[in-house]
């Protein structure tokens, strides 16, 4: 329900802001995003004996003094409506929206090994020439074996591993008698 709401709030501000100043409003909303990450932050924008008005002024002070009127005012329309909670969700549309724009998308290749960077770089590009767009992937260290490569935004993944491989193997002979 709550990406359903903060779509809307994400498609009004990039109408707002306009195309060129939307990775600006992005990053400004990424660091009052990263304040939800504090328990106690959290807590002080759902608390209801917190007043509105100091739950406003705390988020335009993590905007800066700097923030562009529209964000202000994105800001101040998202705390009438009591959706100040929305923002880290905001936050990942928008990031969403700026990689689909780019037509660059970010994704994670896991493995109980570390990889060569020669190798990530050889995943990306035949990722690349797959989807007909920019892909970068980070390393994560996982506890299975094998490897799998995940594009959240692209809906992709692709995993080898040792078990699957033979699960395969038994599953095809079996078949074959």
């Amino acid at each position: 329900m709550d990406m359903l709401i903060a779509k809307r709030y994400v498609k009004a501000l990039i109408e707002a802001v306009g195309d060129k100043k939307i990775s600006a409003a992005t990053k400004t909303l990424e660091a009052i995003a990263k304040a939800f990450a504090d328990r106690k932050f959290a807590e002080i924008m759902i608390s209801p004996e917190v007043k509105k008005s100091q739950k406003e002024e705390l988020v335009l002070a993590l905007a800066g003094e700097k923030c562009d009127p529209k964000i202000a005012n994105f800001i101040k329309v998202l705390n009438i409506h009591g959706r100040l909670g929305l923002i880290p969700e905001i936050v990942r549309l928008l990031q969403k929206e700026l990689q689909r724009r780019a037509n660059r998308y970010e994704g994670v290749v896991e493995s109980s090994v570390k990889l060569d960077k020669k190798l990530i770089g050889e995943l990306e590009s035949s990722l690349s020439k797959y989807v007909n767009a920019t892909v970068v992937l980070h390393p994560v260290k996982s506890k299975g074996e094998g490897i799998k490569v995940t594009i959240e935004d692209l809906g992709l993944e692709a995993s080898f591993s040792k078990e699957r491989v033979a699960s395969d193997m038994i599953n095809h002979i079996l078949k074959a008698l």
